[in-house]
């Protein structure tokens, strides 16, 4: 099954290019800070294959490293304890943000380069006090209505199938020919 092995390889890269290209980008325009902060996730999309004899027979499309289940999240999505995002795995238990979380959401802040505001819309000193405010009531309106889920694989998988469809059916063509001797009377095909 050697052809049709080249062709899953392929079709595997072409499911990672596909879901990094739905992560979106960094940049849309001038605006430097849209799309992902920092991009870990995307540069971590991965596949692994596994092979018996010289046959592949397992795909497993994931993330590596520490992105792996923070890719898990991003992919379904997290019910939030007031609205659902419809995620078949996750949910959010409690409304107030951990510390973990603030910390985590301080850092994705500036990464963003947001700027806390005061009631009139005015910007704020940059100080701890008003980014732990911020990180917080971010943190709480994410618990509060959920992560959204992007599936990015399942949308990459069936934008990249359509276009090997033909070439898994000739790989598999090509290797059945190989494999097969077929002899009618005194003719040999193989």
């Amino acid at each position: 099954m050697k052809n049709l092995n080249e062709v899953i390889i392929r079709f595997a890269d072409e499911v990672v290019k596909s879901a990094r290209r739905h992560l979106g980008g960094r940049r849309i325009g001038k605006n430097k800070s849209y799309g992902v902060a920092t991009g870990t996730l995307k540069r971590s999309l991965s596949y692994r294959i596994r092979v018996r004899g010289n046959e592949v027979r397992e795909v497993t499309f994931g993330a590596r490293g520490k992105a792996n289940k923070y890719a898990s999240f991003i992919h379904w999505g997290v019910d939030g304890t007031r609205k659902s995002q419809k995620s078949p795995f996750y949910k959010y238990k409690f409304e107030n943000p951990s510390r973990k979380h603030r910390d985590a959401l301080k850092r994705w802040i500036r990464a963003k380069g947001i700027r806390p505001r005061d009631a009139k819309g005015r910007f704020k000193k940059q100080s701890e006090s008003n980014m732990n405010s911020l990180a917080f009531a971010l943190g709480r309106a994410v618990k509060r209505k959920g992560i959204v889920g992007l599936r990015f694989y399942e949308k990459a998988f069936t934008a990249v199938s359509g276009r090997f469809n033909k070439q898994i059916g000739e790989a598999v063509a090509e290797d059945l020919k190989d494999k097969f001797k077929l002899k009618l009377g005194n003719i040999s095909v193989k």
